[in-house]
């Protein structure tokens, strides 16, 4: 019984969380309407705004794609003028990947504009609703962090 609830429990917030993307995505359609740009390249753009640099191979192995598609990733991102490309001084053979000044003010503007908007949206929510929201934001971090420790753990 226990098990069955719990899944409906997990169904209801993955639901909700849907919902909320769906708000959200709607709410921002006219930013990313004048975008041309993949969600793998923006997935890319994101990568790169959390790590400030990163090589070719490490966008492959991130994403699973192999070295050549990795590198017409990154060869788009270049032209777009999102993306620079220096050459690694510790490694000839290893090129590094970092945001332009131009990729870096979009994955700003649409990073900032989802805070703002949510920001909007949780000032509109009982106290009760929203403690509940933090602790179960913390909640899930928590355990996504650990998840993820674990994962790097087990691939070295």
């Amino acid at each position: 019984y226990f098990e069955t609830m719990s899944q409906a429990s997990t169904e209801d917030a993955l639901a909700a969380y849907k919902k909320l993307q769906r708000a959200m995505l709607n709410s921002s359609a006219r930013k990313w309407r004048d975008i041309d740009i993949s969600m793998q390249q923006m997935r890319a753009m994101y990568l790169l705004r959390d790590e400030e640099e990163a090589s070719v191979g490490r966008l492959a192995e991130l994403f699973g794609i192999g070295l050549p598609a990795a590198s017409l990733l990154a060869d788009r991102l270049v032209r777009a003028g999102y993306v620079e490309r220096r050459g690694d001084p510790d490694d000839r053979r290893r090129v590094l990947l970092s945001l332009t000044r131009v990729g870096e003010r979009l994955i700003t503007e649409l990073r900032e504009g989802n805070h703002s908007l949510l920001r909007r949206w949780m000032s509109s929510l009982s106290t009760e609703d929203l403690a509940a929201l933090t602790r179960g934001w913390r909640a899930l971090a928590e355990v996504a962090s650990h998840h993820g420790a674990v994962l790097e753990n087990n691939a070295v």
